[in-house]
């Protein structure tokens, strides 16, 4: 039996996005990796009767809250609920402080940021639910719409590399998301109705059963939009579930999830539509469409000092989608992809009076396959490409806690990895890359007392180039893929807590050696000069008063090439192309400010009032590395959200874009013309909904 999941569709640029899909092979590979874990947990599991929040983060393995990791943001299913957002992408943007924009597609997907990556945020932050990998090996962005918002316990914001515990792609960091455990004693559940302005429909229901030793939990969810443009309507169905045997120390949980989506595609708007005419579309036929399904088997066994855990996951996705150029032709593209994976860890505690260590040992391997069929009419060409990638690591991470209030961490990976692709557009053979890649990584915490505490980390971590980055499109092609992307990080700052309030001010710097990223002149993908990132982070919630709550996140972040050329234009020239010093250049699509205030007024005991504030800085246009062109504007959005109480009833009324603003949050530079064109994805202007929710 074979379940999977699929990740969400962005656009690399100049090309239509490409979904996914299944094979057989994993299925049988699955069924013989599955024999292996329950061994680990043949005695009989027993519930532990302490609930208290668990993390997962900083071992993975599933710990008390007081160990998240060293400057970790965390948001509970309390801050979820009484926040103004309606999906989870929301949730992470408005009270995680995470940069997003447009999906392109018109689903509540978006690519995640941390850390002012731009364009390829999605391939440099890591997803992942309950610590195992969600994010892709193409260049799409994690899909995160399938997660149940409801089924959430919490999810753990780790800004800075993560390479060390979960490997590539980790650069800016990780976002974690752990689903509440079904075993409480009893039956509950909720439903959900919410319609709002542009078509908005969003169906949710969800009920768990648990005895204390084991449950049973069960997600559905139905979701549809016309969406803002012409032919920009999305709808989803999802439905995911979790059967569990034990408690916190010892436990067995399958978890399943399958999702089908199907988004029309508006493209782009001209500079000069976006006035005349910003919900129009000059691509009415335009679509994508894909399905996915999960399945996982993980656990864990306490014996004594030591706990064995593992996962099994297979993930298998498969997408159509038809595109087209006006006067070039159209392009219709089938894609199949299929993940599997084991991780089997152990984690040895031991301590003194005066000392605690956690040692945690492990073990990655995956296997990754890929195929896409594109037929080309016109002067779009057609296309039969396959890749694969095998990943193979081992990881050691030591956490010691003094009883001086000291926590030092340390840890090192050492992997290695198998890429392959092969087209016949090109045409391209068989091209392959074997590297061995190295990530480490220090942290160390001091306690100041009064809830004051310090820290600093260093590290380093590594990306690998995905599949479409890879992709050739013009001969002569290189036969040597995209080397690995490899970074150096350090931090400083301070953190202070108290029982309704935290705060937390953080500086980083951060080096990147063949940074992955698209030459727009050449239409391919390449290994950038040097770049660097530095920034400072405030994360911040308090009680302002008795019934008034604020929390407060705000980053700003320099992205900028340390040295090397580019190719680039003078609009004075028109079309005659240039080097360019790129020495201090912004990277493109990475705001220098971004800022979220959210505003909660307990008005009475059942009512409550959020105010969401966001402002965003100028950033750089895409394609725009020569720093030629002019900014993208800034923009301020505010969003409010009245709900109350009726018994198990919650009726809840938002408004989004408060202020009808008209903005952008992804536009790319038309090198074809003066530096002052460009086209963009015009967001929704101000919009409303309404939703009730009942809970038993």
């Amino acid at each position: 039996m074979t379940i999977c999941y699929t990740g969400p569709v962005t656009f690399p640029r100049n090309r239509l996005a490409r979904a996914h899909s299944q094979s057989s092979s994993a299925s049988r590979r699955l069924k013989a990796l599955a024999t292996l874990v329950p061994l680990l947990f043949a005695n009989e599991l027993h519930a532990q009767q302490s609930m208290a929040p668990v993390v997962v983060t900083a071992t993975r393995f599933e710990s008390q809250a007081a160990e998240f990791p060293i400057a970790a943001q965390v948001l509970t299913a309390d801050d979820i609920r009484n926040s103004s957002a309606t999906t989870l992408v929301e949730v992470l943007s408005k009270i995680g402080g995470v940069h997003t924009r447009n999906s392109l597609t018109g689903l509540p997907d978006a690519p995640l940021d941390l850390r002012g990556f731009g364009v390829t945020a999605s391939q440099n932050t890591l997803v992942l639910v309950n610590g195992q990998r969600l994010s892709e090996n193409e260049g799409t962005a994690a899909r995160i719409s399938s997660i149940p918002v409801d089924s959430i316990e919490r999810i753990e914001i780790l800004r800075g590399a993560g390479a060390v515990l979960y490997g590539a792609g980790a650069t800016g960091g990780t976002i974690n998301i752990i689903t509440r455990s079904p075993i409480q004693k009893g039956v509950s559940g909720n439903g959900q109705v919410l319609a709002g302005s542009y078509g908005l429909r969003d169906l949710r229901a969800g009920v768990q059963v648990g005895d204390g030793n084991k449950g049973v939990r069960l997600n559905a969810q139905h979701y549809e939009k016309d969406g803002y443009r012409a032919n920009s309507r999305a709808r989803f169905n999802t439905a995911s579930g979790e059967l569990r045997f034990g408690g916190r120390d010892e436990f067995v949980a399958v978890n399943f999830s399958a999702d089908d989506q199907k988004s029309r595609l508006p493209g782009i708007r001209t500079q000069a539509q976006l006035v005349t005419d910003p919900r129009g579309t000059i691509t009415p036929d335009d679509y994508i469409n894909s399905e996915s399904h999960l399945l996982s088997l993980r656990g864990e066994k306490r014996l004594g000092a030591v706990t064995l855990a593992g996962d099994i996951v297979q993930r298998e996705k498969k997408g159509m989608s038809f595109g087209s150029i006006a006067g070039a032709g159209t392009s219709s593209a089938n894609t199949d992809v299929e993940v599997t994976s084991f991780s089997p860890r152990l984690l040895w505690e031991a301590g003194t009076a005066s000392l605690n260590n956690k040692l945690t040992f492990g073990l990655d391997w995956s296997e990754w396959s890929y195929s896409n069929k594109t037929v080309g009419t016109g002067f779009l060409s057609s296309q039969d490409q396959v890749g694969s990638q095998q990943n193979r690591a081992v990881y050691v991470r030591d956490e010691l806690l003094f009883g001086s209030g000291t926590r030092l961490s340390l840890g090192v990976r050492r992997e290695k990895v198998s890429q392959s692709d092969q087209d016949n557009l090109t045409p391209r053979p068989r091209t392959t890359t074997e590297p061995r890649l190295n990530a480490h990584e220090i942290a160390l915490q001091q306690d100041l007392g009064a809830g004051y505490s310090a820290y600093g980390r260093a590290g380093r971590s590594f990306r690998l180039a995905t599949i479409d980055e890879n992709r050739c499109l013009f001969a002569p092609c290189n036969l040597t893929l995209l080397k690995p992307q490899r970074s150096g990080e350090r931090e400083v700052g301070m953190q202070w807590r108290a029982k309704d309030a935290s705060l937390r001010i953080g500086l980083f710097d951060m080096d990147i050696d063949d940074e992955i990223h698209y030459e727009p002149y050449t239409g391919i993908n390449t290994n950038l000069s040097p770049t660097r990132r530095r920034g400072l982070e405030i994360e911040g919630r308090f009680s302002v008063a008795k019934s008034l709550d604020l929390a407060v996140q705000y980053a700003h972040t320099q992205a900028r090439f340390r040295s090397g050329t580019y190719t680039g234009f003078d609009g004075d020239l028109g079309f005659t192309p240039f080097n360019v010093d790129l020495a201090g250049k912004d990277v493109p699509l990475v705001p220098k400010d971004r800022l979220s205030l959210n505003l909660g007024w307990q008005a009475t005991a059942a009512t409550r009032l959020t105010y969401n504030f966001t402002y965003v800085g100028s950033q750089r246009y895409d394609n725009d590395q020569a720093n030629n062109f002019l900014r993208m504007p800034s923009y301020t959005i505010s969003d409010v959200k009245i709900s109350h109480d009726i018994g198990a009833w919650r009726i809840a009324a938002g408004i989004n874009n408060l202020f009808d603003k008209a903005y952008y949050t992804y536009a790319v530079a038309n090198i074809s013309a003066t530096p002052s064109r460009f086209n963009a994805y015009p967001e929704d202007r101000r919009n409303a909904y309404v939703s009730a929710e009942y809970r038993f």
